[in-house]
């Protein structure tokens, strides 16, 4: 987690702004005020993998995760009123102008499920509009291909349940209904004691850090010397600790033994993901 840190602000730090005429010499603290989001959800999806590596039983993709949106998908999820789809499998083999990209595929393969993740900075720009439905629309119907995706693409890779969460980085209050999960949920999602801690961490800590390079900026900008602004990683968030979770935590998915056969033959749930409680 420190190195992720440390390559987010050297990154950050790199970028070159364009001369603005209005901005002037203020385009620089402008620069690093507009490049924040993206360098925070970029931060949040690699820590994300980081963790989900320190559990052997989940397999995370996170490369090339680009998948087809069908209309026939659509249509059932659109027809669908229990917000579970059971029994429904569709070929991944399809070409489709409409396409859905996840940041994260987790696959629990001792739970023989998986998760297709959206990790975003903060879910409150998107709560007062239809892109946070329109989101969950595309992030179902992905689901319903996703077995057989998995199985041909990832060497037959078996699930029989897919789940949604779109995991808001600013903790916001969690909606599991549609899909939201709170980063602090993130021990139940990911099967891990310690991670929504270990994320906790490491954000307070790219806080802080970015804040100091922007009072160095704007320091610099109103002709008062900046403080000289150490690039080493706080020392106060370094310490993570993120174990397994060994006991029996149910996400509704029988612990079957599950055959090399085709499956579309196989009985698969599709909806948002759950907590074991409320499965």
């Amino acid at each position: 987690m420190t190195a992720l840190v440390d390559k987010t602000i050297a990154d950050i730090v790199a970028g070159v702004p364009a001369p603005d005429a209005i901005l002037g010499d203020y385009v620089g603290l402008a620069s690093l005020i507009r490049s924040l989001s993206f360098h925070e959800g970029r931060l949040l999806e690699q820590a994300m993998v980081a963790l989900c590596q320190r559990n052997t039983d989940l397999v995370v993709l996170s490369q090339s995760l680009r998948l087809p949106v069908t209309s026939t998908a659509l249509e059932a999820i659109a027809n669908n009123r229990t917000g579970t789809l059971k029994g429904l499998a569709f070929d991944a083999d399809v070409k489709t102008r409409m396409t859905y990209t996840p940041d994260l595929i987790v696959v629990n393969r001792r739970r023989h499920s998986a998760t297709v993740i959206d990790m975003k900075r903060s879910v409150a720009s998107y709560l007062d509009t239809n892109r946070l439905e329109e989101l969950k629309r595309r992030m179902l119907a992905v689901s319903l291909i996703l077995p057989d995706w998995l199985y041909k693409e990832h060497k037959r890779l078996m699930v029989d349940e897919v789940g949604i969460a779109i995991v808001d980085g600013a903790s916001a209050p969690s909606d599991h209904d549609a899909g939201i999960w709170a980063l602090e949920e993130i021990d139940d999602l990911l099967e891990m004691h310690g991670a929504a801690t270990a994320m906790k961490a490491m954000r307070l800590t790219f806080g802080d850090r970015v804040r100091e390079l922007l009072k160095a900026e704007a320091e610099r900008v109103v002709g008062r010397p900046a403080k000289r602004f150490d690039t080493a990683f706080d020392k106060s968030h370094s310490h993570f600790r993120c174990e397994l979770v060994q006991d029996n935590v149910n996400y509704g998915v029988e612990a079957e033994n599950i055959s090399a056969g085709w499956p579309g033959a196989r009985m698969i749930r599709v909806g948002v993901a759950r907590t074991c409680a409320s499965a």
